[in-house]
């Protein structure tokens, strides 16, 4: 047996003779401390806020930009900003780049046969609150490239949304994918520049980035 053990041993049969001992003189034993640790307080926000996943660590990071960085793209009019409620925006890492996604409370369906420019959340709890039939959605043609000092606080979105997210999010970055290379491909052909999903893009301000970019990296 191992030193510790024995201690553990020798220190459990104290507790009881205390225990004991403390009852006979009708008294109790006061109630143990719960040891708080920074790494218990870590695990706890992390927990609420869904960044871990069954144990997990979850590769879903949920977060606000900085103030920051909406005032470098003030001229930027295609970047979605609401300085009184900034959008919650999901982190992809493709091809070696940092991309942030928003989360917007109604968005249009796509035409059948056009390249996916959203992932649709079929069973948020938001998809109620337009009154036009639009739906909550993850919209790609308003995804920005960001670095490390863009990215704000962890935060985190409607329950069911999240579930829903956690469930299809390799679908997620496939689609994500699939509208990436479309738009990189229009630029470098010169197709589809008027399609909605090209002329409104907020992609299109980070053009020199994404002509850079090794899709098989």
């Amino acid at each position: 047996m191992y030193i510790n053990n024995r201690n553990r041993v020798v220190g459990r049969h104290l507790r009881k003779k205390r225990k004991a001992k403390l009852m006979k003189q009708g008294g109790r034993l006061p109630p143990e401390k719960k040891r708080k640790t920074k790494i218990c307080r870590f695990l706890y926000e992390n927990i609420r806020s869904g960044f871990f996943v069954e144990g997990k660590m979850s590769r879903i990071t949920i977060v606000h930009l900085n103030e920051k960085f909406f005032e470098e793209h003030a001229q930027h009019v295609e970047i979605l900003k609401k300085p009184e409620r900034p959008h919650l925006v999901l982190i992809l890492k493709i091809a070696q780049n940092t991309f942030a996604i928003p989360f917007r409370t109604s968005a249009h369906r796509p035409k059948t046969g056009r390249v996916p420019h959203c992932f649709f959340f079929a069973e948020s709890g938001r998809k109620f609150l337009s009154t036009t039939g639009r739906i909550p959605a993850l919209d790609f043609t308003k995804a920005v490239v960001v670095t490390e000092n863009d990215i704000g606080d962890v935060t985190r979105i409607d329950a069911n949304e999240f579930k829903e997210l956690q469930d299809h999010f390799h679908e997620v970055e496939a689609k994500f994918c699939v509208y990436l290379r479309y738009y990189v491909n229009s630029l470098k052909t010169q197709t589809n520049l008027e399609s909605p999903e090209i002329k409104y893009s907020s992609l299109q301000y980070f053009t020199d980035i994404l002509m850079a970019m090794d899709f098989e990296k």
